[in-house]
Parts: structure tokens; C-alpha cells; sequence
């Protein structure tokens, strides 16, 4: 998946069809399209409060960086991750990358 994590974010991406965003996913471990399909969402489990913190802390510093910005929850224990550009109404290019990005820093 370094490819797509290597791939620059460009303004005014569109939505992509949901096949399409499947396709990705079959790459991207750990990541899920919503219901909806209006977004991606990685969750994850920890045993304390320090690695949750960090995790949605790197997602923040990645998201700045790119300005790409998700939702992120965290709390004792879990944490959670969800890409969807609202400009576009549902997952972009943009949401893939920064979702490979994430997953490439965490090993």
C-alpha cells in the first residue's frame, strides 16, 4: 500500500464509487466503509489510555500536515479513526491516502 500512501492530496477530489472504494479497502488493513458509504473508519483496541492518545495524536499531526482532516475518537483502551471529504459528500482519493498514510505510521 505504499503507493497510495505516497500519492499527494489534491483540493476538490470527488466522491468515488463504492466498488472503487472496496477495491482500496481490500489493500487498506483494518478499514471499513460505513453503511452509508459515505466514509472509512478504523477502529482500535489498546490496553490503557496512553496508546489511544497517541494514535488519535499521530492521526492529528498527519491530518495538519496534509490538511485532511478526520473525525477522531479515543478514550481508556480504544481508539477510532473515520475519513470522509463533506466537500465531495462521501470517500475520496484524499480519504485513502491519508488512511494508508495512518497505517503505514503504525506499522
Amino acid at each position: 500500500m505504499t503507493e497510495l500512501a505516497d500519492q499527494h492530496i489534491v483540493d476538490g477530489a470527488p466522491a468515488l464509487p463504492e466498488a472503487q472504494i472496496r477495491t482500496y479497502l481490500e489493500r487498506l488493513a483494518g478499514w471499513q466503509l460505513s453503511t452509508d458509504g459515505k466514509s472509512i473508519r478504523r477502529d482500535w483496541s489498546f490496553k490503557g489510555f496512553k496508546q489511544a492518545a497517541q494514535l488519535a495524536n499521530l492521526a492529528a499531526w498527519q491530518a495538519e500536515a496534509a490538511n485532511h482532516h478526520p473525525d477522531i475518537s479515543f478514550g481508556w483502551g480504544q481508539a477510532s479513526v473515520t475519513f470522509a471529504t463533506h466537500s465531495a459528500g462521501g470517500v475520496t482519493m484524499n480519504d485513502l491516502i491519508m488512511a494508508a498514510r495512518l497505517n503505514r505510521a503504525i506499522g
